[in-house]
């Protein structure tokens, strides 16, 4: 699915930059929103299609796979050890798999602080504050393309260092100019 997601992201991306050059705002922002919501879901999907991935393997720590599944284990006596469901934010999943196969990342990069301003972006819009939504179409742009733009060199970071390949090219593609 996270594939899909991207490239859903970009062609709304698209779309929403033809649309603000028409009259209406409203409709680019839209289309900038449905770019918004799909790139965050396309490193959504990613992490967790790699969270089942090892779940079904079971080739790392259980309490790795527990964390990147948004489960914990948690032993009483009576019951013995048990998971249960426990939310985990996704940066923090992104950072475990980043220590485990891309040591070398650097979490003050561009990258990283772009990934986490479009992250915060997304939640304002998920979980708005005003009325309406009054941003400016030349944010969004740079917003949307700052943040596509890092959500799939995070991925790509995180492919190499799991698979030791890149993302197909056709993804890597979709990197915004």
């Amino acid at each position: 699915m996270f594939e899909e997601y991207l490239q859903d992201s970009y062609e709304f991306l698209l779309v929403a930059e033809n649309s603000s050059r028409g009259p209406s705002g409203r409709e680019a922002r839209r289309y900038y929103r449905a770019s918004v919501f799909y790139a965050s879901g396309a490193i959504e999907a990613f992490v967790n299609y790699i969270a089942d991935s090892f779940a079904k393997a079971g080739n790392i720590p259980n309490h790795e796979i527990c964390f990147l599944n948004d489960r914990s284990l948690v032993f009483s006596v009576k019951k013995g050890l048990r998971e249960k469901p426990e939310y985990h934010r996704l940066e923090d999943k992104i950072r475990l798999l980043m220590h485990k196969f891309v040591s070398e990342f650097d979490f003050q990069s561009m990258t990283w602080i772009k990934f986490m301003e479009f992250k915060a972006f997304r939640d304002s819009l998920v979980h708005p504050r005003q009325a309406d939504d009054e941003t400016d179409l030349s944010q969004y742009q740079k917003k949307v393309v700052a943040g596509l733009r890092a959500i799939i060199e995070i991925m790509n970071c995180i492919s190499k260092g799991m698979f030791g390949t890149p993302l197909r090219k056709q993804l890597l593609d979709l990197i915004p100019e």
